[in-house]
């Protein structure tokens, strides 16, 4: 599984990029949230050959997504266009596929979003883990389901399991092999501490000293 990094702030990016993660996403909120603008924050990017990088189109007529669509595309043509999804959503995948255009589509909660999704054409879907979680509802599961139905049905669409909110889900969606995680930047942190490789690297070192002695 590998990681994206799912942030708005460019310092938090830049150290995740650093250490590994293969790409970047955000989302409207995170935008507002550190004052970015999403063309510049697209350029940024868009110069560094990541695996991932999605810029988001939201709109509610088809004339409206097309020129937000060509405008990231004239950023970069392999930005992946996220949307959210709808029924308007997944007749502008299937339009954007014929075109070449790389698509994800983001809120997923139900497996059957996904298949409609992927039926579209979409080449990336995000089902939600945390927050179906919030609902009572197994977001773990549902990326373990969506991810044996598409081993057994020739599929290329990957997932991206997105609001993923602690250390166990973060585990269990690497244990089902799932393609991708949209990972937060504190969740990032969380996951590389543990308090034996702090003991451990405290020992090394003073046997290190000891030894230089």
């Amino acid at each position: 599984m590998k990681y994206i990094i799912d942030s708005a702030s460019h310092h938090h990016i830049e150290k995740a990029l650093e250490m590994g993660c293969c790409g970047v996403t955000a989302n409207p909120s995170m935008y507002n949230a550190t004052g970015t603008q999403l063309h510049p924050f697209l350029e940024r990017y868009a110069s560094q050959n990541l695996h991932f990088l999605s810029g988001e189109v939201i709109a509610s007529t088809w004339d409206e997504a097309m020129v937000q669509v060509r405008k990231i595309q004239s950023i970069h043509p392999e930005i992946v266009i996220k949307l959210n999804f709808s029924p308007f959503t997944l007749k502008l995948v299937k339009a954007l596929k014929s075109q070449g255009i790389k698509t994800a589509v983001t809120l997923i909660f139900s497996l059957n979003q996904a298949m409609a999704a992927i039926n579209s054409g979409a080449d990336y879907i995000f089902p939600f883990v945390g927050r179906n979680e919030a609902e009572g509802i197994d977001g773990l599961q549902l990326c373990r389901n969506l991810k044996a139905m598409m081993e057994k049905t020739p599929c290329s669409t990957k997932i991206v399991a997105a609001s993923i909110k602690n250390l166990y889900q973060l585990e269990q969606l690497s244990l089902a092999c799932v393609d991708y995680a949209a990972i937060t930047p504190e969740l990032l942190d969380k996951s590389l501490e543990n308090p034996q490789t702090d003991v451990g690297m405290m020992q090394f070192e003073a046997d290190w000293s000891m030894m230089l002695q």
